[in-house]
């Protein structure tokens, strides 16, 4: 059994525990299905799960049914499921998405986004205070609220993606990188100094979404590169670090070399 407790006006908004039963419960109620409860009935959720109904509210749209883990309206083709809702915490809804992800498909979290990567693109600190203005002008301390809002794994990306397709626009994307990338192989050729090129490189490929996101463990191997510097000297063979990254697997340790 899960208990879930919530502040709801039909308990005067005082905290109440509301019981979900799963099939493994011994004292399971007498239940119906979902669509046929009314309110202070049990219902069984279409993934098996039983709960009282708190609501069956009629409204010009339909009819909508609350529970203590999420709402849904009647109709032939809707579901009802339990496990949806417990594993995004959106408990309140008839949407399963979880509220991070729907803060950030807001209008004024894009408004907020949008003047984030002006700042970014403009070469500028992000203002945070006009940036909260922008966002959520009904706070008291509005620049917390986007402080909070940029932070959310989903607005992160949004920020990736929206600075790609800026940068996409100037005509810096995959290929750009590899044209650097290999302007570096021929200043390293003739003046063994393309770190200042490749940190540029590697900036822009965080940009681009081009650099690796999960837990990796690098190795350092050596490469012999044979190069001539001009006709009047002799061919020297350098050793230039390069780094190889491997995801890491269940078990596995970092290991320096």
């Amino acid at each position: 059994m899960i208990q879930i407790v919530k502040r709801l006006k039909i308990n005067n908004f005082k905290p109440s525990t509301y019981k979900v039963y799963t099939s493994e419960d011994k004292a399971i109620p007498e239940y119906v299905h979902w669509q046929e409860c009314d309110a202070g009935d049990y219902g069984i959720s279409d993934d098996g799960y039983i709960s009282k109904c708190i609501y069956r509210n009629k409204y010009k749209r339909g009819t909508l049914l609350t529970f203590p883990y999420g709402r849904q309206w009647l109709g032939r083709n809707r579901k009802l499921e339990f496990e949806p809702h417990w594993n995004s915490g959106n408990l309140n809804n008839v949407s399963t998405k979880s509220y991070s992800e729907i803060e950030s498909k807001s209008k004024r979290a894009e408004l907020a986004v949008d003047a984030y990567v002006a700042y970014r693109v403009a070469g500028e600190k992000p203002d945070m205070d006009k940036i909260g203005l922008l966002y959520r002008p009904d706070q008291k301390e509005p620049h917390i609220a986007a402080r909070r809002l940029l932070k959310l794994k989903e607005t992160k990306q949004m920020i990736k993606d929206k600075l790609k397709e800026v940068l996409t626009d100037k005509g810096v994307d995959e290929g750009y990188i590899i044209d650097v990338m290999k302007d570096a192989v021929v200043v390293a050729k003739m003046k063994e100094d393309s770190g200042s090129m490749i940190r540029a490189a590697k900036e822009m490929s965080i940009f681009l979404d081009m650099a690796p996101q999960k837990t990796q463990q690098t190795e350092t191997l050596e490469m012999d590169i044979s190069h001539q510097i001009s006709n009047q000297f002799e061919k020297q063979t350098k050793k230039l670090k390069a780094t190889q990254t491997k995801e890491l697997g269940d078990g596995q340790e970092e290991n320096n070399t």
